[in-house]
């Protein structure tokens, strides 16, 4: 019987070891897990903090892409609004080289005409009794 009782006590002892074993390892398995879970929540944050940036950056993106579109816009619109008065320019610029044409040939006529009025005026004084000579004015 005292053999069994040894038996026994050592069984115990050797229950009581196990058990002490696996509370330290279940403490050192909980203070794990409280890493992890600090480590977890540390990633959380951060990957909420980058959520947060791309979203932000997504929003800025999208307003610059509509910024881009409005002035790509616009400036077709103004584009088109040059053009429109580059043409009139040409236009009007090529009427007046024409009226300057018409206006240097009719002037080139009048001198001839003034010329050609100023020889016969000339000639007629010349021809009257008492007439003027050239130069002796």
């Amino acid at each position: 019987m005292l053999q069994d009782l040894d038996q026994v006590a050592a069984r115990v002892g050797q229950v009581v070891q196990l058990s002490r074993r696996l509370m330290a390892e279940r403490e050192s398995i909980s203070a794990r897990l409280r890493t992890t879970e600090t480590e977890r929540d540390n990633y959380r944050e951060q990957f909420q903090a980058r959520e947060d940036e791309f979203k932000s950056i997504t929003q800025r993106l999208d307003n610059h892409e509509q910024e881009v579109s409005e002035i790509r816009a616009q400036a077709r619109q103004e584009n088109v609004l040059l053009k429109t008065e580059l043409e009139a320019a040409q236009k009007e610029i090529a009427q007046l080289k024409a009226d300057l044409s018409k206006a240097r040939t009719e002037l080139s006529g009048l001198q001839k005409g003034a010329r050609k009025a100023r020889e016969r005026v000339e000639h007629v004084l010349a021809n009257l009794p008492g007439g003027v000579v050239k130069g002796a004015e």
